[in-house]
């Protein structure tokens, strides 16, 4: 076999490896398991797990008939969620929370989690770039807490 035709084969085993990474990569940060439904739970953090690829958070909340049902919600990776005002010790086991998300297409309790809010009213994060939060989203929640504390906006 000529030189040429092994670099020809060399490079297209390259692109093919490439091309395959890709692909599973894009599916990996997909959204597409998730509804576009945003639903509004309230519940107890049972677990906070602080970690990448993303942060994911377990609570227990109660479904139309009162039985609790443990829910699993997504978030992106610790350095993404950290620039949303997140820190490992934002939630703790056993607090109670307000949370819109995006249910699983499956039925299953599984989410990608847009919004947290503990009891009290704090809001913990009030966008997320997992579920396809934005800049517009988070400067309105900056706004409001902004007004809320008496703190002069950010340019």
């Amino acid at each position: 076999m000529s030189l040429q035709k092994l670099f020809g084969i060399a490079i297209l085993s390259i692109v093919i490896v490439f091309g395959l990474s890709a692909g599973i990569a894009s599916a990996h940060h997909s959204n597409a398991e998730y509804t576009n439904k945003l639903t509004k739970m309230e519940g107890t953090v049972v677990e906070y797990r602080w970690r990448n690829p993303h942060v994911t958070i377990v609570w227990d909340s109660k479904d139309e008939t009162g039985k609790v049902v443990r829910w699993r919600g997504e978030l992106a990776s610790i350095t993404t969620v950290m620039g949303s005002g997140l820190t490992k010790d934002s939630l703790k086991p056993g607090q109670a929370v307000r949370m819109s998300v995006y249910p699983s297409k499956l039925g299953t309790p599984e989410s990608v989690i847009q919004y947290i809010e503990r009891q009290d009213g704090t809001v913990v994060l009030g966008w997320s770039n997992q579920a396809g939060g934005n800049e517009e989203l988070r400067l309105a929640r900056e706004k409001k807490q902004n007004e809320a504390t008496g703190s002069a906006t950010k340019p």
